[in-house]
């Protein structure tokens, strides 16, 4: 069995080296996960465009500055997703809008570790402070 940090599933703020995972819950304000319409989700999951990042949509998102220059996901396994029908896109959305707002136990403040933010180059560290609620490392998810 699986284990699940609950009150952070699906929140991102994972580093795969230098790049991090972004929050697909629903955010508190609009209830859309990652921000994003469904057209926005479906967009992102065909092509790979992380449209945060593209065309200075949100210049100061901070995921983006992380890297790489280019708005390709680099976390997302899109190309897995990109031929699927709509209605399975559509249906992944919903389950998105359907659970609950989350919060990342790792912020882009706290960075990746040996990579940015405030971590730092030590091999082994992590780029948060150890805790019952965000344990270090993380448990598999």
């Amino acid at each position: 069995m699986a284990n699940f940090n609950s009150s952070h599933y699906l929140a991102g703020g994972q580093c795969f080296g230098p790049f991090m995972a972004r929050n697909l819950t629903p955010e508190p304000s609009n209830g859309m996960p990652e921000g994003l319409t469904e057209a926005e989700f479906i967009k992102v999951l065909r092509t790979g465009e992380d449209i945060h990042c593209e065309n200075g949509h949100e210049p100061n998102d901070p995921i983006c500055a992380l890297g790489p220059d280019t708005p390709t996901l680099q976390v997302m396994p899109w190309p897995t997703y990109h031929s699927m029908t709509d209605a399975d896109l559509k249906a992944i959305y919903a389950y998105l809008t359907a659970i609950p707002p989350a919060e990342p136990c790792n912020t882009v403040q706290n960075g990746c570790p040996g990579f940015s933010g405030d971590a730092t180059n030590t091999p082994n560290s992590y780029a948060y402070t150890n805790t019952n609620d965000c344990p270090n490392p993380a448990p598999p998810q």
